[in-house]
């Protein structure tokens, strides 16, 4: 009795299915040459508001079955509120004879008990038929096209154009294009550079920038004044160069290495301090302004102690 209520069970539940949905598998030919596509439609009408599982397909249906392309699943619902769903997936096979297109199922609701099956279809796949006892034929020669000056004539004209636009836009560019401005030298005062700068560096020494939180003020007078000193003493525009070629510039003067070491050091800590928001110590602030003051002194005509002599001479 048990058994037989279960298998009441199932043929009322395959029956309630049946009743609410149908599936059908519909193929737009049964008979393609190698290699040829067809269409498969994969539709369900839902009477009620049963769900679904829809069967996922990867790249084969079969071993001799391949899918093309899979669209994507449609619904829509009629006047009478029928809910139908749709896809048509594009097929093929590479193997000749028949190739049996097994069953589709679809899951109702999660229960494995409520499955619906599509009918199997047969298809045939033929070859590309030869004629064997046809003669032999020799391979055609290649196919001369004829020139064709009309579609290429509007393609040169327009290679043309571009051509005399290029050359239009590189006159224009350097016709009108802003020549840079080369450097020139200030005049040179009518005092000599050493006792300008040694002026301004005691003056800059008696403003005591630094000591005041003042460092980056301090950093700029400090290097405008030790450029414009270059400047004026060596004929190299300092004040217009960056700390490299002004050092580079002055090796070209003549000037020795050790000096240049020490001006270098110097000049780059004050391009910290201007441009980089670099807070030196106290004793590099002071080793930076004496190092300004002794390139002054070493790079007069003659030694600063030597200069004072001749002052008191002719005094």
């Amino acid at each position: 009795m048990r058994k037989l209520f279960f298998i009441l069970c199932l043929l009322s539940s395959g029956w309630v299915v049946a009743q609410d949905a149908t599936v059908t598998a519909v193929l737009d030919s049964q008979q393609i040459l190698i290699g040829d596509q067809i269409n498969l439609d994969l539709t369900v009408e839902l009477r009620d508001n049963s769900k679904v599982a829809w069967p996922f397909f990867k790249d084969t249906i079969t071993g001799q079955l391949e899918i093309v392309q899979v669209s994507v699943l449609d619904t829509t619902v009629k006047e009478t509120g029928e809910t139908v769903l749709h896809q048509r997936l594009v097929i093929t096979s590479f193997d000749t004879g028949f190739m049996v297109l097994p069953p589709i199922s679809f899951i109702f609701n999660d229960d494995s008990l409520q499955v619906l099956t599509t009918e199997p279809y047969l298809i045939f796949v033929s070859d590309i038929p030869v004629e064997m006892e046809a003669d032999i034929k020799d391979i055609k020669e290649p196919y001369d096209v004829p020139f064709n000056w009309k579609k290429w004539l509007k393609w040169i004209l327009l290679g043309v154009l571009l051509v005399v636009l290029i050359i239009l836009g590189v006159y224009l560019y350097r016709k009108y294009r802003k020549q840079p401005e080369e450097p020139v030298a200030r005049p040179k005062p009518k005092r000599p550079a050493h006792e300008l700068a040694l002026e301004k560096l005691e003056e800059l020494r008696q403003k005591k920038l630094w000591q005041n939180n003042r460092t980056k003020e301090f950093y700029v007078e400090l290097s405008d004044i030790i450029r414009e000193y270059i400047e004026f003493q060596f004929d190299v525009l300092a004040l217009e160069m960056t700390t490299q070629e002004t050092i580079a510039s002055l090796k070209l003067a003549g000037i020795d290495d050790e000096k240049l070491k020490r001006l270098k050091e110097m000049l780059q800590m004050a391009d910290l301090a201007k441009f980089a928001k670099y807070q030196p110590l106290p004793n590099e602030n002071e080793a930076c302004f004496e190092t300004a003051r002794k390139f002054v002194s070493e790079t007069l005509v003659m030694p600063l102690d030597e200069v004072n002599k001749e002052e008191e001479k002719e005094g």
